[in-house]
């Protein structure tokens, strides 16, 4: 079963339209939103702090950033019968793509043929992480975003598909099994302030379990993607027209190839919550057939103290990647201006793209969260970041022409105040 990448709202309203006539006077909708208003700064002067892969701007020294974490979201959540609902939720935010239909980040009807089961279809939130489906909601997070060393990463946040949910009651214990299956595009920056970025189409299914019990809350996922699409296609073109007189090129070919290869991530959280002490961590082991997804560790863990309206805590984590930096040699043959130039250029950049995918990085700080009113938040988050000169990707550089050389260090100081309505 195929689901088109091409969303529109044609589309949200053909659901509607299927969906209307099922109501009977028990319909019930509810509208809601969220919003933040988020501030982030740094003092390194070369790399610019992003929330996510998918920004092209960020915090860098004496530049803050308000684009990186704030939003405004809206839901519509409609039961028009107990076996049947629908649910809407747009969210305006900095995206390289900013039309209406990516910013529709959920729309789907829902069919609850038992009160213990679930399923949807339409476009659904990517649930792959532990807070996948509400990281956005920052009233619902401890922190003022999710722990960058992990949830940089994650820039899978809708898929349009089909997803079944089954609870099951265990005693005092509740078990959720859920299995997913759909398509999925983003387009990714490729450098800072880079207003075009390359769009990347995939699959991608899986299943999660997560139990909980008490105070504890455990989750084990497994999500495999697949690309459709050839980002690398102009570069290999480049390497193919030198191979003949620069053997290596062709070595690189298919390191460059991306159409039908998949990666995968294998993620397991805990969570611990007693109203007065919170824990919360996550690992999650990403494996890759391609060369342009770096095969790594990344995890975190965090801990905190309830005050009253006051919470305090703190966070640390890391990614490291598996594989080693790869080397470009430069060809022996020298070639007449301006092809030795050209060559030397397409040298840099296969080095630069294969390098350029890798995260190593470890972090820790601290925060504080004030919840002065009903339903909204001040938060202010300081941590510490140390960048390996190889593994810079969850960051910009402001100079993409100089590459790092040197270990980086950054101190990142975040504000946000986050409100429901």
């Amino acid at each position: 079963m195929m689901f088109d990448k091409r969303f529109s709202p044609s589309l949200l309203a053909l659901l509607l339209f299927c969906i209307t006539p099922l109501a009977g006077a028990e319909a019930e909708h509810r509208f809601s939103g969220f919003a933040t208003v988020g501030l982030a700064l740094s003092d390194n002067p070369d790399l610019v702090f992003r929330r996510d892969v998918t920004k092209n701007d960020g915090a860098y020294e004496h530049n803050g950033s308000w684009k990186s974490d704030s939003l405004l979201g809206l839901q519509w959540q409609s039961n028009w019968s107990p076996e049947w609902g629908t649910m809407v939720q747009l969210v305006a935010k900095d995206r390289l793509d900013n039309s209406l239909a990516n910013s529709i980040e959920w729309a789907f009807v829902r069919y609850r043929p038992v009160d213990s089961l679930d399923l949807r279809v339409g476009r659904l939130g990517a649930d792959v992480f532990m807070l996948s489906e509400y990281r956005q909601v920052g009233y619902a997070i401890p922190w003022v975003r999710p722990p960058h060393d992990l949830y940089g990463i994650a820039s899978l946040y809708h898929f349009d598909g089909a997803d079944i949910n089954k609870r099951i009651e265990l005693g005092n214990a509740m078990l959720n099994v859920k299995a997913f299956y759909g398509n999925s595009s983003e387009r990714y920056p490729t450098g800072f302030n880079d207003s075009q970025g390359v769009e990347v189409d995939f699959d991608l299914y899986g299943a999660s379990t997560s139990l909980e019990w008490h105070n504890w809350k455990l989750r084990y996922t497994y999500a495999k993607v697949e690309i459709q699409s050839d980002q690398a296609k102009p570069l290999r073109d480049g390497l193919e027209q030198v191979a003949l007189f620069w053997p290596p090129a062709s070595l690189f070919l298919s390191d460059l190839e991306t159409i039908n290869k998949s990666f995968d991530y294998n993620q397991v959280g805990v969570k611990y919550d007693n109203n007065d002490w919170w824990l919360q961590g996550e690992f999650v082991q990403l494996g890759s057939e391609l060369a342009l997804v770096a095969t790594g560790k990344h995890a975190y863990a965090s801990v905190g103290k309830r005050f009253g309206s006051l919470s305090v805590y703190g966070l640390t984590g890391y990614a490291e990647p598996e594989n080693s930096p790869v080397f470009v040699p430069s060809p022996s043959i020298q070639l007449s201006e301006p092809y030795q130039s050209q060559l030397d250029y397409l040298v840099r950049a296969t080095e630069r793209t294969l390098n350029g995918v890798r995260i190593k990085q470890r972090s820790y700080g601290v925060g504080a969260r004030w919840d002065f009113a009903a339903k909204m938040a001040l938060k202010v988050q300081i941590e510490e970041f140390d960048v390996d000169k190889t593994g810079t990707n969850l960051w910009l550089r402001i100079d993409s022409t100089t590459p790092i050389t040197q270990d980086q260090k950054s101190t990142v100081i975040s504000l946000a105040l986050d409100v429901l309505f």
